[in-house]
C-alpha cells in the first residue's frame, strides 16, 4: 500500500481546478535530501524508538489506519514549483524539497506495505538505520544488511547495483519481518558497504497535466521543484548476495528467487 495525497492543485497561471489522485489504503557518504523536518534528531543506541519497536513488534517506518495524508491544497508559484497554499515550515527537508503532510495517530493497526513520509526518510539518513525499529541496522564485513521483495527481476550476476526505498534491518527484525510478513516469491537478504540517497518517490503536478503518482525524480532532475516526495530512494552500490546470515538463524526456507530493484526500477 502506498498511501497517496487527496484534495485539489492550482496554479495561478492557469485556470482549471485539477483533482488530486484519490488515495488507496563500510561507507556511507552523506548525500542529498537527509534529514525530513519534524524528525527528531538521532539518539545514542539503543534509541527509544528501537526498544518501544521491539516490544510491541510494530515496524517504525510502517503507517498506521489512523494516519492519511492532509487534504492539502497544492498550488504553483511564479516560478512553476509546487507549494502548499497553507505552507509550514515543517513541510520542506533542509534541501527544500517539499513533502506530503500527513495527521492522525499511530493507533488502529499498521499497514505493513506502506511507508510513513516522516519516518522512511529517518532511517535512510546516514547512516542508514533498520526500518523495522530505528536502531543500528546490522553490520559485518560484507556491509549493512538489506532484507528486499523477491521478483522476476532476477540479477544474473553479482555483485550489482540496486535501487529501493527499503531500510536496511537489524537481524531480530529482519527474522521476525520473514516469518509475520508475506510477499509473493519471498525475501532475499543482501549486503553492501556503499549506498547512496539518489532522489525520491512521489507525486509529480503539472499546471496542464493530471498528477502523475509514485513517480522515481532524481536530485538533478528539474522536476524535483513540481514533486510532493513521499519516501526517499536509495541505491546499493555493488550489492552481494547474503545466503548465509538469515539461514544461519533459522530463516532458509523464506529466502526468495530474485531481487526487487535488480536490473530495474525502484520500488
Amino acid at each position: 500500500m502506498t498511501p497517496q495525497p487527496s484534495g485539489t492543485v492550482r496554479s495561478p497561471q492557469s485556470t482549471g481546478v485539477h483533482a488530486r489522485p484519490e488515495r488507496t489504503s563500510a561507507d556511507f557518504p552523506p548525500a542529498y535530501g537527509l534529514v525530513v523536518p519534524g524528525t527528531p534528531a538521532p539518539a545514542p543506541a539503543p534509541a527509544p524508538a528501537a526498544v518501544e519497536a521491539r516490544a510491541e513488534r510494530r515496524l517504525y517506518i510502517a503507517p498506521y489506519r489512523d494516519e492519511a495524508p492532509s487534504n492539502v491544497e497544492v498550488i504553483f508559484d511564479a516560478d512553476g514549483r509546487v507549494c502548499y497554499a497553507d505552507e509550514r515550515p515543517g513541510d520542506r527537508c533542509v534541501d527544500g524539497w517539499l513533502w506530503e503532510r500527513w495527521e492522525g495517530t499511530e493507533t488502529g493497526g499498521q499497514l505493513w506495505a506502506g511507508h510513513h513520509p516522516v519516518r522512511q526518510p529517518d532511517v535512510m539518513r546516514h547512516p542508514p538505520r533498520c526500518g523495522g525499529c530505528a536502531g543500528k541496522a546490522h553490520r559485518d564485513k560484507r556491509g549493512m544488511l538489506w532484507l528486499l521483495h523477491a521478483t522476476e527481476h532476477t540479477p544474473r550476476t553479482w555483485p550489482c547495483d540496486i535501487t529501493t526505498v527499503t531500510p536496511p534491518m537489524c537481524l531480530d527484525d529482519a527474522r521476525w519481518a520473514l516469518h509475520a510478513c508475506r510477499a509473493d516469491g519471498g525475501f532475499i537478504a543482501v549486503r553492501t558497504r556503499n549506498v547512496e540517497i539518489i532522489g525520491v518517490r512521489g507525486t509529480v503536478y503539472s499546471p496542464s497535466q493530471p498528477p502523475q503518482v509514485d513517480t522515481l525524480v532524481l536530485f538533478h532532475d528539474s522536476r524535483m521543484h513540481q514533486v510532493v516526495a513521499n519516501r526517499l530512494v536509495i541505491r546499493l552500490h555493488d550489492a552481494e548476495l547474503d545466503e548465509t546470515t538469515l539461514s544461519l538463524h533459522g530463516a532458509d526456507g523464506h529466502r526468495g528467487r530474485a531481487l526487487e530493484g535488480a536490473a530495474g526500477p525502484p520500488r
